[in-house]
C-alpha cells in the first residue's frame, strides 16, 4: 500500500483536470444572453481570469510531468468542495485525469498493449494501469480475488472534505484507467476512507475480472 508523506508532491495533471472541470461547470449556457453572460462570467470562479492563467500554468507543467506542493492541491479540493455542484465537479475531473493518465501511457504502448494476445493482454493492461495510477495518482493497484482494488494511505483527497466526498475524483480517475487498460465494465466503489476513519481509502471494482478486454 502506498503511504502518501503529507508534503509530497502533486503531479500537475491533478490540479489541471479540477481546474478544467471547475471552467467547464462555470460556462453559461447559450441562450442569447450574452451581456447577462458577460457579467455572469466575472462572478463565477471557473470563467475568471485567474483560473485561465492557473490552467496554463497547470497545463505546462503536466506537459513536461513536473508536480506542485501537496498543499496548494489541497487547497484547491477544498475550495472545488465549498461548491454546490462538487460531486459532479470531482467525477467530471477525476474522468479527465484518469484518461489523460491513460493517454500518457503512449501510442507505441497502447498500440501494442491492443495487439496482444487476449491471455496476455490482461495481465499487460494491468501492469500498465499500475505503473500509471502509482505516478500519477499514488495510489497501488492490487488484485484482490476476484476484484482489482486501488489503494493509499493518505491520497491527496482525503483532507479536501471531511465526508469523503472528494475522493470522487481519484475513483473516477481508476475507472478511467482501468477501462483504458483492463476488462473492467462495471463501476469502481469506494469502499474504505481515510476520511471517514479508515485506515486507508481503497477503492474496488465491482465485476471480476477475466484476461483482458477484448
Amino acid at each position: 500500500m502506498v503511504n502518501a508523506s503529507p508534503t509530497a508532491a502533486v503531479h500537475a495533471l491533478i490540479p489541471l483536470t479540477v481546474l478544467e472541470a471547475m471552467r467547464l461547470q462555470d460556462v453559461p449556457e447559450p441562450d442569447g444572453l450574452d451581456e447577462y453572460h458577460v457579467e455572469l462570467a466575472t462572478k463565477r470562479l471557473g470563467m475568471s481570469h485567474t483560473v485561465e492563467r492557473q490552467i496554463a500554468r497547470y497545463r505546462d507543467l503536466a506537459a513536461r510531468d513536473e508536480r506542485v506542493a501537496r498543499d496548494e492541491v489541497v487547497a484547491l479540493f477544498r475550495l472545488a468542495g465549498r461548491r454546490s455542484d462538487a460531486d459532479l465537479l470531482f467525477a467530471d475531473a477525476g474522468r479527465r485525469a484518469g484518461t489523460l493518465a491513460a493517454d500518457r501511457a503512449g501510442t507505441v504502448v497502447q498500440t501494442l498493449h491492443r495487439g496482444l494476445p487476449r491471455a496476455a493482454r490482461g495481465p499487460v493492461g494491468q501492469r500498465i494501469a499500475a505503473r500509471l495510477l502509482r505516478d500519477l495518482f499514488g495510489l497501488e493497484l492490487v488484485r484482490d480475488g476476484a476484484v482489482l482494488a486501488a489503494e493509499a494511505a493518505r491520497p491527496i483527497t482525503w483532507e479536501a472534505k471531511a465526508d469523503g466526498s472528494a475522493c470522487g475524483f481519484l475513483g473516477s480517475a481508476v475507472a478511467a484507467v482501468l477501462r483504458a487498460y483492463t476488462d473492467l465494465e462495471g463501476a469502481v466503489i469506494h469502499q474504505e476512507c481515510c476520511a471517514r476513519g479508515g485506515e486507508r481509502c481503497r477503492w474496488e471494482t465491482t465485476v471480476p475480472h477475466g484476461s483482458g478486454r477484448s
